[in-house]
């Protein structure tokens, strides 16, 4: 897997099961060039996310981390932080607080419904008016142009959960809004080991990507050492039968590029 990148990781700070030095050196055995950490950040109090007073504690040891690695890998920092709307300026200063190469963007939360955890809401509403629900968040996280990535596009579809018609139409408008948004789709690797069994987004929300050149970034969603670039041949595989050739990279919130 040399030349590849995995920004999407969670360490015991956050709800991973790992502590920094233990992934990155899975991340070196594994071959990889870059490993990013990307431990979850919410406004909400839940438990799987850092707390706001231990963010100097984060940053302290992933540059500890990186000054010891940085001959064998690049160590990305970066964060995974929840959208809520109106609560931008909140968000803002967290972002701006810390020394980021990235931010993913993400939606656990419909309201107060943590739809990524909780099941007990499914069917309350047709799943078509769900997913509407859910992009329009989207929308509104990419147009916010806070997010340098976007988390697990589709994750909606987390539990098996489908819409009733084709929402292609939906999926245009979300991903012409990423577009001009600038911000770049993970292909999360880890959908494979959920409900739905497929890459997060899947393949014809990949193409819809690719017809609106919307760069992607491959990442794994890791929150075991072993899951760290999971999945990626098969990732690499339809990114190229998509069309891609190239995946983005990240160095103090600034774009690169590697060939795929």
């Amino acid at each position: 897997m040399s030349g590849l990148t995995d920004y999407h990781t969670h360490s015991v700070l956050s709800d991973g099961s790992a502590r920094y030095e233990t992934m990155v050196r899975t991340a070196i055995e594994k071959g990889l060039d870059e490993i990013g950490f990307s431990d979850h950040v919410c406004l909400k109090p839940v438990t799987w996310a850092i707390e706001e007073i231990d963010l100097p504690v984060m940053s302290h040891q992933i540059m500890e981390i990186r000054e010891k690695y940085d001959h064998l890998i690049s160590v990305k920092y970066g964060i995974e932080l929840d959208y809520f709307p109106g609560r931008e300026e909140e968000l803002h200063r967290i972002i701006n607080s810390l020394p980021l190469d990235y931010v993913i963007g993400s939606i656990h939360f419909i309201g107060d419904w943590n739809f990524d955890g909780d099941t007990s809401l499914y069917g309350k509403w047709p799943n078509d008016e769900l997913y509407a629900m859910y992009y329009q968040l989207v929308q509104q996280m990419a147009a916010s142009n806070l997010f340098d990535i976007i988390g697990h596009l589709d994750i909606i579809k987390k539990f098996a959960i489908y819409p009733e018609s084709d929402l292609t139409h939906l999926y245009e408008e979300t991903a012409r809004i990423i577009k001009a948004s600038g911000s770049v789709v993970e292909l999360n690797t880890g959908g494979l080991d959920r409900p739905c069994n497929e890459f997060n987004p899947g393949q014809a929300w990949l193409e819809i990507l690719h017809a609106e050149s919307v760069p992607v970034t491959i990442t794994s969603d890791a929150h075991h050492p072993d899951q760290i670039a999971r999945h990626f041949p098969g990732a690499v595989e339809l990114l190229h039968k998509i069309g891609y050739t190239e995946i983005t990279t990240f160095t103090k919130r600034r774009r690169g590029s590697l060939k795929i």
